[in-house]
């Protein structure tokens, strides 16, 4: 397994370039197979968990599922100090996505929540899962600085955040000696996307202008959606018609049935699998990228991490790409 180092105000995080995305563990994802995913990305030599508060809250029971399963995982396997717990905060309510919740009082509340549901002292990387521009980044940055100097969180990130956001939010922060925003998590994968196919416009896709601004910045991105909800590993193995339907009206555009015949002809010439084409994409890119990976299956989960070890040229990532 491969990693990247994310640099802090205050300490050094390496992370493993393969996070473990746990959205619908609890849920969908039952507690033997989750626990079962965790061991094995553990043993292949992952060292991160993602998650969120709000992960799940659209299903029955859902609310803080995640979180309570990887608290119960890390408590099983007395592994705490070996791994690291990313976790999202700051999530709008789900039937109101334009109120935003950056406040004090809502940040402050929604660590103390995932604190309580993962059973731990402190998370690692703390993101904001959205934005709220109605809300200056000085008293975001300012609140955000006060929990890491409480010691409840190592390190800071931003979630669906532009650039130009971002840069407001650093600049603030580094002018004013407070904690900044160490990584970006947005919707990246060799299969672009926009908001307006997710329906969701309080989420952020990378496109050309935000991916110049992430090489001026010089900030890792934590990529989600990063497989393209399989479109890659499934188009490739069973043709576009098996892809399902939320994935097709997201991904399935003349531009990435494209990128898809250049995956599966690297994948054939390289002895790859089409997963781990597309996560090299991500990998092996000019801006440093780790990607969240989904996984509902220990299948699946080997499927992804042949992508551990992938290395591609720059040439080669330009050519998926673009051709």
């Amino acid at each position: 397994m491969k990693f990247t180092t994310i640099y802090t105000k205050y300490n050094d995080i390496k992370i493993s370039n393969l996070v473990l995305g746990t959205d619908y563990f609890g849920t969908t994802v039952t507690q033997q197979t989750a626990f079962e995913l965790m061991d094995l990305y553990v043993a292949n030599g992952g060292n991160c968990l993602d998650t969120a508060r709000v992960y799940a809250d659209w299903l029955p029971n859902g609310h803080g599922a995640s979180e309570r399963l990887i608290g119960e995982w890390l408590k099983s396997r007395k592994n705490r100090n070996a791994l690291l717990i990313s976790t999202k905060g700051g999530h709008p309510p789900l039937d109101n996505m334009a109120q935003g919740r950056l406040s004090r009082t809502c940040i402050e509340g929604d660590l103390e929540e995932s604190l309580k549901a993962l059973d731990i002292e402190h998370i690692d990387i703390y993101w904001l899962h959205r934005d709220d521009l109605t809300t200056p980044v000085s008293e975001i940055m300012e609140t955000l600085h006060t929990l890491v100097q409480k010691g409840k969180v190592r390190a800071v990130g931003c979630s669906n955040w532009s650039v130009q956001r971002i840069k407001q939010a650093n600049d603030f922060a580094l002018k004013n000696n407070l904690t900044p925003f160490c990584a970006s998590q947005i919707q990246w994968s060799l299969a672009c996307s926009t908001p307006d196919v997710h329906k969701d416009p309080t989420i952020v896709c990378m496109n050309d202008d935000e991916y110049r601004g992430y090489l001026d910045l010089n900030m890792p991105i934590m990529a989600y959606s990063s497989q393209a909800k399989g479109f890659f590993a499934k188009a490739a193995a069973q043709g576009l018609e098996t892809i399902n339907q939320k994935a097709f009206a997201r991904f399935c555009t003349p531009e990435n049935i494209q990128r898809l015949e250049r995956v599966k002809q690297y994948a054939s010439e390289q002895h790859l699998t089409p997963t781990a084409v597309a996560l090299g994409y991500i990998l092996c890119n000019r801006i440093s990228g780790m990607a969240i990976v989904g996984c509902k299956s220990t299948e699946q989960l080997k499927d992804t991490l042949t992508a551990q070890d992938v290395t591609m040229t720059e040439e080669t990532v330009n050519w998926l790409q673009n051709g």
